[in-house]
């Protein structure tokens, strides 16, 4: 009961592809927007601070550069209103000269004369290379500039720090020292924080409408598909081998149907041939009952008529019956991989020249010549009494199949360590369409069901199945009208001239 219930539990669970791909947008939109706020909340004010201290220290560059220019002046005051920042400029020998303001109540302009901070800003620069910027919290300089102690003023360490200082040391041409002080304030302007808080609510809300529209339309382009195909599936699972799956959409639904409509045509294909198997071996198993119930019947109504004849007659046929039923037996353990084989080292020459004269009394009635050339002795391990299957097989294969003259040759080829075994008909052969067919279970080459002369009909089946245990290389050739040639190889453990 508790299994039961674990497995409808968890069927509840399943939903639509269309449902989780929009629950997935959903939920990276949610987070996408998340991280936008959490951006401004936490990052944004540190951003801005930093974007100051750059333009601050470029705004000091682009002065220091240009100091000795005579239009000095314009360029200060077109500095400080390309970026918002206050500029002050000392004479070491005579005090201040330049003094542009562009931020409301800036400390630096409260500064007068050479006192003991701009002192200390100066010995600052000049131990390091004329250059100095230091970060500090605006009411710490407001109070210094208002005559209050200063603590830490130059640690760069306080987490209220909103005030960039920037001071370079230049000299002018008679070689006077001057001293750039510039001031930027790094706090956002409340109006400003406002109109980027206004833009992120109405990029959040156009996000989460286009996320939806997004997800529903991507969706429904990729559940559309798999939904025509698992109809068709559908259809397919019961019995209807005519439906076709539509290849359209995403690349690997297009795979998926191509993969079903040939698993598809394969289905249709091995139904209808093993309809005609079953045909088939029903043809095959009533011939040999009717025969074999017929002269019964006769025996017993005319116990006089009772002869050799008649007896050998009705053997024969259990013997043909018994033999398609073991060769069933053997094709259903061979699929199934039941069947096992027992290798050792065996003549397969000898093997094929003691079956080629069990043919001896087959070709003195029925004219059937069964020859077999070969140039030298081959050892092989394999297991023989299988091997005999697929010699056997495939020679009965090749009588049933054989032309006018009843012509079947048996060669065996040495090449290097392999030793080939081709089997050679003079049949009517086979088209190149079919020929990779003729190892296919229930196939059959004429649709015209006859009666073999030798075999049930089964054996290419069992030969292939057999040369797979024994991991040989196996095929045919054919030539509509000159006959076929079936090989396999094995390889060679020893060999005798």
């Amino acid at each position: 009961m508790s299994k039961v219930k674990v497995t409808k539990k968890r069927e509840g669970r399943n939903h639509s592809i269309r449902f989780y791909i929009i629950a997935i947008t959903s939920f990276l939109t949610v987070i996408t927007i998340s991280a936008l706020w959490i951006f401004q909340g936490i990052f944004l004010n540190s951003a801005f601070m930093l974007a100051k201290k750059s333009d601050v220290e470029r705004a000091s560059s682009l002065i220091a550069d240009n100091y000795n220019s005579e239009d000095i002046s314009s360029l200060i005051s077109q500095v400080c209103a390309e970026y918002d920042i206050c500029v002050k400029t000392i004479n070491m020998n005579t005090g201040a000269e330049y003094d542009e303001h562009f931020v409301n109540n800036c400390i630096l302009h409260k500064i007068t004369g050479y006192g003991s901070l701009v002192q200390g800003w100066y010995d600052q620069a000049i131990l390091n290379d004329g250059e100095y910027t230091i970060a500090m919290s605006y009411d710490a300089f407001n109070s210094f500039a208002d005559g209050e102690e200063l603590k830490d003023i130059s640690n760069g360490e306080s987490s209220e720090e909103n005030c960039v200082i920037s001071i370079k040391i230049v000299k002018d041409k008679n070689d006077v020292e001057h001293m750039i002080i510039i001031n930027g304030y790094m706090d956002p302007m409340p109006g400003a924080m406002s109109v980027i808080r206004l833009i992120l609510a109405i990029v959040s809300i156009l996000i989460c409408v286009f996320s939806v529209i997004i997800s529903y339309i991507l969706s429904k382009k990729i559940s559309k598909p798999i939904e025509r195909v698992t109809k068709a599936a559908k259809e397919l699972q019961g019995g209807d081998y005519n439906v076709r799956f539509e290849e359209s959409g995403p690349i690997e639904v297009v795979e998926l149907a191509k993969t079903l409509n040939s698993t598809n045509a394969q289905l249709e294909r091995v139904d209808k041939l093993q309809k005609e198997l079953i045909a088939n071996i029903s043809h095959d198993l009533r011939t040999p009952l009717t025969m074999i119930s017929g002269y019964s019947e006769f025996m017993r109504d005319f116990p006089d008529e009772v002869s050799p004849e008649n007896m050998q007659v009705i053997i024969d046929e259990t013997a043909r019956l018994n033999s398609l039923v073991n060769d069933l037996l053997d094709v259903s353990k061979l699929q199934s991989g039941k069947q096992t084989i027992n290798m050792q080292k065996i003549s397969l020459t000898n093997t094929i020249q003691s079956t080629v004269k069990r043919y001896d009394k087959l070709t003195s009635h029925n004219d059937y010549h069964v020859s077999f050339i070969h140039d030298c002795e081959v050892f092989v391990e394999a297991d023989e009494t299988r091997l005999l299957q697929v010699i056997y097989n495939l020679v009965n294969n090749a009588i049933n199949y054989t032309g006018e003259d009843k012509t079947v040759t048996i060669r065996q080829d040495v090449l290097d360590n392999i030793v080939r075994i081709s089997i050679i008909d003079t049949g009517e052969g086979i088209s190149e369409e079919n020929l990779p067919l003729v190892w296919d279970r229930y196939y059959k080459i004429d649709k015209v069901h006859k009666r073999a002369i030798l075999g049930t009909g089964l054996g290419l089946s069992i030969v292939k199945h057999v040369l797979l245990l024994h991991n040989s290389r196996f095929g045919v050739s054919s030539e509509v009208g000159k006959g076929s040639t079936f090989w396999f190889e094995l390889k060679i453990v020893d060999k005798a001239y």
